[in-house]
């Protein structure tokens, strides 16, 4: 590994989180999920990321709309263009930017819908040719929780689909996550371990999503990470703040949720961090920030906080 891409961050190793656990083998990664970043062509973006001092990209791996002018956006159009269509193609260009910046592509991010294991075998396919050695983790979406069903029968579904997509993935030496979202069968760290609690967390684990947790009640992060264990395999780290959307003819308050800077956010967010050092954590933190502001101006200072952070939190 090239000292500079030490200095951005790039875990020298890493393991599985041990609950409980205080020592840690390298120090934690800061990558940024590029699902924040839809102006950017895939050069620009890891270009980008290693003069703001990142180690790590989350790389969006999404279709774009047909309107090849519509104008880029988080859920929308990405410059970069990366998809399940066409990851084999650029596979090229991805590992040309690793190696020019030191960035490594540490998990994709996909809309791929859990059960769909042909996507999900295209995807592995893509991880382990962009690094066949530390292939990047696979987010998948679950089904959404119908508030108009019974809980507990989605809840078991998903898991016996987590369960069967770990066995497929498996010998292929790749890692499939679960994140913990808004909408879901499993929205805290404690119910994301139920969720998993039994399958090989060699070949499934969890996105510890802050973001989303603020917004359904965050557990005490300590017991969350020490909960999840081994099946800690990835956080989203970002802000989310509530507001006063209107006030009815009640008089009553309606609030709903804004994504915001990480030093605005509704958390603790330096005690977060030190938690996950303190069980061990040596995984990556990746920024997912989806608020207002200037793309370079979010990697830049909320980048710069994040490292302190890392550096001083006991």
């Amino acid at each position: 590994m090239s000292p500079a891409a030490t200095e951005r961050g790039v875990p020298p190793g890493s393991r599985e989180a041990v609950p409980g656990a205080r020592k840690r083998e390298g120090p934690i990664g800061l990558s940024v999920t590029s699902v924040m970043l839809p102006r950017w062509t895939l050069d620009e973006t890891f270009d980008k990321l290693a003069a703001h001092g990142f180690g790590g990209l989350e790389l969006r791996v999404r279709p774009n709309p047909d309107d090849p002018n519509e104008t880029p956006s988080y859920w929308g159009r990405s410059v970069a263009d990366v998809s399940p269509a066409n990851a084999m193609a650029k596979v090229g260009a991805i590992r040309a930017a690793v190696k020019r910046t030191g960035v490594r592509v540490v998990a994709l991010s996909p809309r791929a819908t859990l059960g769909d294991f042909d996507e999900v075998d295209r995807l592995a396919k893509a991880a382990l040719a962009i690094d066949p050695d530390r292939p990047p983790l696979i987010r998948v979406d679950p089904a959404r929780h119908d508030r108009n069903k019974p809980y507990l029968p989605q809840f078991l579904k998903v898991r016996a689909l987590f369960a069967e997509q770990a066995e497929k993935v498996r010998p292929l030496g790749v890692k499939v996550i679960y994140e913990t979202h808004v909408g879901t069968v499993a929205v805290t760290a404690t119910r994301a371990r139920a969720l998993l609690d039994g399958i090989d967390p060699a070949a499934v684990g969890a996105i510890y999503d802050i973001p989303n947790m603020i917004r359904t009640g965050l557990e005490d992060t300590r017991m969350g990470l020490e909960t999840l264990g081994p099946y800690l395999a990835h956080c989203h780290i970002g802000g989310s703040k509530p507001v006063i959307q209107k006030t009815d003819a009640d008089g009553r308050d309606v609030w709903s949720w804004e994504m915001c800077d990480v030093r605005r956010a509704m958390a603790d967010i330096p005690q977060i961090v030190a938690d996950f050092k303190h069980v061990g954590y040596s995984g990556w933190l990746s920024l997912e920030e989806f608020g207002p502001g200037e793309d370079e101006a979010k990697l830049r200072d909320q980048g710069a906080y994040l490292r302190t952070l890392l550096s001083t939190s006991a």
